[in-house]
């Protein structure tokens, strides 16, 4: 978490050239995207190790809310997104004897 921390700091420091205005700007927001869970312990150590300023510029998205966005969405899930127990009675179902 501490390298994540870094990179945030360096991220949020840096500046980029914004073709639609001409101009360098610094990031609005920063992404903290992970395909497994991001625990309350980890939200709230990050957080606590930033400033209000940046805290509020940080946005974390896990797998739960990526999932949640597919749903919301109204679209397919990815192949292989649920765990293959799941798929194989999602399998059987589908191929009812009758």
């Amino acid at each position: 978490m501490a390298e994540i921390h870094n990179q945030v700091l360096m991220m949020l420091g840096h500046e980029i050239f914004d073709p639609e205005i001409g101009k360098r700007v610094l990031f609005d927001h920063a992404f903290i995207v992970a395909g497994g869970e991001i625990t309350k312990a980890v939200r709230a150590w990050i957080g606590n190790k930033l400033d209000a300023s940046k805290r509020s510029q940080i946005m974390f998205m896990d797998r739960e809310h990526i999932l949640n966005i597919f749903i919301a969405a109204n679209m397919p899930l990815p192949d292989n997104t649920l765990p293959k127990i799941i798929q194989e009675k999602n399998d059987t179902l589908d191929d009812l004897p009758f």
